[in-house]
């Protein structure tokens, strides 16, 4: 029996297998000036007519990210791969695929995860980022334009294997939201500037909190707003969440304080607020809840599977070392 039909009486992927590559779904991102076209804005039309310097950093990453997509696809003709482009990633495409391409950035990637379901006893289609623009950090990215071919062909004979990329699962009521965090959640006001009411819960002990909101994340996420915010980079194959309560009303705590740490099990959030809502990866997907509405976060059963960059855990080295100041 084949890689491919193995693949497909399992029910898809399993992490660090082999791949018959034969079906390529390639999400490709909408670059600024690709939105301007369908929502023109006189402002930024100005800029880039007057030659702004900041509107051109604009249209060289929509020129770059345009090559990129157009490299990738003679890629894929050359080796003879049945392949869709699509702007958003459905599920049913995802399923379709032996290998989802993101062409982007983390954006990029993060939307099209949401797309990636397990099903049968796999955990659905593996996933590699290309980074499509000089400007973009592109950490899920493992390859460029130029080496998308290369690692194409590596795959195919079974010399890169994918890796696990541990997500989150949220629940609201019991109920658990469709889309599965990859990154990190905030959990917050409506308007993120207003005040967070809540009641936090984590290993037996709660606690009535005012504050900005909370960050919670994976260990994928913790390079993000979570170690911009205070938080730890965790090891990337950690399956622990963590979280962080931003800017709390401390002086009106009572009791041990709940307000950062990693957690193996279960963190819940009550609502005191009428109108709060979750921000997951980023501000693109929107969760709204309401007063008494329970909020859970733990960690997801099954993995996202990726082909990491070369340099993946060099880079988390070297965002946990602390610099020594200067004289």
């Amino acid at each position: 029996m084949s890689v491919l039909a193995l693949q497909r009486r399992r029910g898809g992927h399993q992490v660090g297998e082999p791949i018959e590559l034969r079906r390529i779904a390639v999400v490709r991102k909408a670059s600024a000036i690709d939105l301007l076209e369908r929502r023109p804005d006189a402002k930024l039309q100005g800029a880039l007519g007057g030659h702004d310097p900041l509107a051109e950093r604009v249209l060289q990453a929509h020129l770059e990210n345009q090559a990129s997509a157009d490299q990738v696809e003679r890629e894929l003709k050359q080796r003879s791969l049945d392949y869709r482009v699509v702007a958003a990633l459905t599920p049913r495409l995802a399923r379709w695929a032996d290998l989802v391409v993101s062409v982007g950035g983390d954006g990029t990637f993060l939307r099209a995860s949401h797309a990636v379901h397990a099903w049968g006893d796999g955990v659905g289609a593996p996933m590699l980022g290309v980074n499509s623009a000089s400007s973009s950090a592109g950490f899920f990215c493992s390859a460029t334009a130029q080496t998308f071919g290369a690692q194409l062909d590596r795959i195919a004979a079974g010399q890169l294997r994918s890796r696990p990329l541990w997500r989150m699962e949220i629940l609201v009521n019991g109920a658990v939201v469709g889309h599965q965090a990859l990154n990190d959640v905030l959990y917050a006001h409506r308007v993120p500037a207003e005040t967070s009411r809540y009641t936090l819960s984590l290993d037996g002990m709660s606690q009535e909190q005012k504050s900005s909101g909370i960050w919670v994340c994976t260990a994928a996420g913790s390079t993000g707003a979570m170690r911009s915010a205070g938080g730890s980079v965790q090891p990337m194959d950690s399956r622990e969440l963590q979280y962080l309560v931003r800017e709390p009303m401390d002086w009106a705590l009572k009791g041990e304080p709940l307000l950062k740490g990693c957690f193996s099990g279960e963190l819940q959030a009550v609502s005191r607020m009428v109108s709060g809502a979750l921000f997951i990866d980023g501000g693109n997907l929107r969760v709204p809840f309401g007063f008494g509405d329970r909020v859970m976060f733990r960690g997801s059963v099954l993995p996202l599977a990726w082909f990491a960059p070369p340099e993946l855990d060099q880079r988390r080295r070297a965002l946990t070392q602390v610099l020594a100041p200067t004289t």
